[in-house]
């Protein structure tokens, strides 16, 4: 089954404040781990297998000090879901219809 996770990630201590090179890449390792993701303002939702979704969250985590950062805020929140499969789609259909 799928999860869903929402990461964040802000690198601190770049001496730039633009931080989206690093987000970037960061974000381009769920893609390389076969994960499906979709990019918010404030975040990045990924769907799918708990173990994939760990192992590029924590190799996220290791851009920004690659690319300079001398800290990492990193957020994670999931959602785990064992009645019924969801997905990133069926959780945002899910309360376009409530509302």
């Amino acid at each position: 089954m799928s999860v869903i996770a929402e990461i964040a990630l802000l690198p601190v201590g770049t001496g730039n404040a633009s931080i989206s090179r690093m987000l970037a890449d960061s974000v381009k390792i769920i893609g390389k781990h076969g994960l499906k993701y979709e990019v918010t303002s404030t975040g990045t939702n990924v769907e799918g297998d708990l173990d994939a979704i760990f192992s590029a969250v924590k190799e996220m985590e290791q851009v920004p000090f690659s690319e300079g950062a001398e800290r990492v805020v990193l957020l994670v929140r999931l959602d785990d879901r064992r009645d019924k499969t969801i997905s990133l789609e069926y959780e945002a259909q899910s309360l376009e219809q409530k509302l």
